[in-house]
């Protein structure tokens, strides 16, 4: 090697560690500015209610208290009526568009059943026309479900950009697999069921997470099927203590309110610990489904 040729690697050494160091300042001040606000809204909404009103935000234990949390999810609280609802709607709504998008995927999967391409046409159309806002409103109430919690599941159950996912997925996994079923005498369902989805983890816990985390962050198809209070998803409620045009209280727990009137931190805190109680629950579920999350949008985006 040359003088020249060691001098031209020293240089591209050095000009690749200054890369590394200015790019490492760079995403430690992004993830600063990111999760900033995150930690002040954290910070402020486990601070004392007196502290807070005489000093503001506080980072030290010893003025943190959960009351913000305490008056949030008690039984006169709106947050907690429509955590139940919000809850109810993610759960149940994950598991039947799981098992409607999983069942008609392996359907799709078979390329050999007749009328397969007309299947894939008619599901792809769903992608590029909607009939509209007013017909589906109608369809919606024609099958009774405005003002219910199914009016914010059902219609939604399916999806065709998830479905294509799974078929894709589905695709990849050896064609033996199903022949050795069918030899043994076992049914298509019990073929999807005991062969297939098993060896689908990925992809399940990748739509599985879109699923629930559409179903948790739900709030328009609330304005316009929901008219009972009581049926309102926690976003829509978040919504409305945000924009000042709802009370955190259910005014309809009277005794609940007077009781918790004295204890009432700031409406600020209130809001804080709101976006708190919304935010946390779905974002715990990321880290346990992070190591099929990737491996199943890449395997069920690529392979076919």
């Amino acid at each position: 090697m040359s003088v020249e040729t060691h001098s031209r690697h020293i240089r591209e050494g050095i000009w690749s560690r200054l890369f590394d160091i200015l790019n490492g300042l760079i995403l430690t001040l992004l993830g600063v500015v990111t999760l900033g606000p995150f930690l002040y809204i954290i910070f402020g909404s486990l601070t004392d209610t007196t502290y807070y009103r005489q000093v503001g935000v506080s980072l030290n234990p010893a003025h943190w208290t959960l009351q913000s949390y305490q008056v949030l999810l008690s039984a006169g609280s709106r947050i907690f009526q429509s955590l139940q609802v919000t809850l109810f709607v993610t759960v149940f709504g994950t598991a039947l568009g799981m098992m409607v998008t999983a069942s008609l995927a392996y359907v799709v999967s078979h390329r050999q059943l007749p009328g397969h391409d007309f299947l894939v046409f008619f599901v792809f159309f769903t992608m590029l026309f909607g009939g509209g806002m007013v017909p589906f409103y109608l369809i919606v109430q024609w099958l009774g479900m405005v003002d219910t919690v199914w009016s914010m599941m059902i219609p939604f159950i399916f999806d065709a950009w998830y479905m294509f996912i799974m078929v894709r997925f589905f695709d990849s996994l050896p064609q033996e697999l199903g022949d050795s079923g069918r030899i043994d005498g076992c049914s298509e369902i019990g073929i999807l069921f005991r062969i297939v989805l098993p060896l689908s983890k990925p992809v399940l816990a990748t739509i599985g997470l879109f699923f629930a985390v559409y179903f948790w962050n739900q709030w328009f198809w609330a304005t316009v099927f929901i008219r009972n209070a009581d049926l309102l998803p926690l976003q829509q409620v978040l919504r409305g203590i945000l924009s000042q045009m709802m009370p955190v209280l259910n005014p309809n727990a009277a005794k609940e309110q007077a009781r918790m009137a004295s204890e009432m931190p700031p409406l600020e805190v209130l809001r804080m610990a709101t976006i708190i109680v919304t935010v946390l629950p779905i974002t715990l579920v990321y880290p346990f489904l992070q190591k099929y999350f990737v491996k199943g949008v890449m395997i069920g985006a690529i392979k076919g």
